[in-house]
This record gives C-alpha cells, sequence and structure tokens, in this order.
C-alpha cells in the first residue's frame, strides 16, 4: 500500500503546481527608456504589466496619447490640480490599438533561462498642450512575475543535485567493483 501511494506522489504535486494557461496576468512588465523631448512636470515610468504606465503629471495641462487606430484616437489625461505635495502617479492600462496590446505567449525557453527578455519594443506619440512628444517603451518578460518560471527553475536545480549525488554514489561503486565488471565482459568475449 505504500508503494501505491509513492506512486501517485509525483501526480498530487503536478496538479498542485499553478497552471499558466488558467492565469490571468501575464507576466509582463513595462519599461519606459525614454520621453523625447523631455517635458518639465511629465513623468511617466513604466510598471508591471505588459502595456501599463504609471503617468505623474504637474504641467498643468492635459496629456494626450494616440493610438495606432486609423485616424489615430485620442486618450485624455487630465491635469492635476496643483500642490504643496505631489499626488501618486496615475496608474494607466493601454486598451486598444496599441502596440503593445498582443503580446507573444511566454515560450519555455525564457522559463528555463529564468531571466528578463524583451519581448516587444514599442513607441507612443502624445501630446501636453502644444508639445509633441514620443515615449519609447519595451514589454519585458519578468520571471519574478511568473510562478511556473520559479517551478521550473527549481526543478532544474533538484535536477542537477539528483544527478551530481548519482555520480558521487555510483562513482565509488563502479570503481571498487570496475574488475568485476571488467572481468565478466571479457569471459563473454
Amino acid at each position: 500500500m505504500k508503494r501505491l501511494a509513492l506512486a501517485f506522489l509525483p501526480a498530487v504535486v503536478i496538479l498542485m503546481l499553478p497552471l499558466t494557461a488558467l492565469a490571468e496576468d501575464q507576466p509582463f512588465k513595462t519599461v519606459v527608456d525614454g520621453i523625447v523631448p523631455k517635458t518639465p512636470g511629465l513623468t511617466i515610468q513604466g510598471s508591471a504589466g505588459g502595456c501599463d504606465l504609471l503617468l505623474q503629471n504637474q504641467t498643468g495641462q492635459d496629456v494626450i496619447l494616440f493610438d495606432l487606430s486609423k485616424p489615430p484616437k485620442p486618450f485624455r489625461f487630465a491635469a492635476q490640480a496643483r500642490s504643496a505635495s505631489p499626488k501618486p502617479p496615475i496608474p494607466v492600462h493601454l486598451t486598444g490599438a496599441w502596440p503593445c496590446a498582443s503580446l507573444p505567449a511566454v515560450t519555455e525557453d525564457q522559463r528555463w533561462n529564468h531571466a528578463e527578455a524583451t519581448v516587444i519594443g514599442w513607441t507612443i506619440k502624445g501630446a501636453v498642450g502644444a508639445v509633441t512628444f514620443v515615449i519609447s517603451a519595451r514589454s519585458m518578460y519578468d520571471p519574478a512575475l511568473d510562478p511556473s518560471a520559479e517551478w521550473t527553475f527549481y526543478l532544474r536545480i533538484a535536477v542537477g543535485a539528483l544527478i551530481v549525488g548519482g555520480l558521487l554514489i555510483a562513482g565509488p561503486y563502479l570503481f571498487k567493483r570496475r574488475r568485476e565488471i571488467l572481468g565478466n565482459s571479457k569471459k563473454a568475449a
């Protein structure tokens, strides 16, 4: 009975692992490389999510971002009221015709490498008052946001430890029995 329980143990462990197909959040983050030209009072940063930004507008004017549809649709973000202490940035999730709207699926190589990888680079045009600017950003795969990448990383370490442990145990045993093993092969020939 104990052997039967041990046979089902790997199946139970596999069923308990998080399934990536059912995950709602994709393991991506947005990194903003820069805004050209620099606009005083406007700060746009990346955040978790493949098409998400943090927008802090202290210019006193509305910020407009244009998507890729024909003609481009403007998305307006109202100016924050001036105050002595700056308000926290506004989280912006870009939905619609944006370059980052459809990100490719995460590959097994990216999970096994357990390193950040750029999935897609993109640019967005925008305006603050009469000043137009371009945001260059990229969507990156982040293994820290992917639970299955953590499991594959630990699995790789466990398999490596098993192989090294097996060699450390089998090596001396085979070395002690080498004459017996080699002697049997000479008699068979």
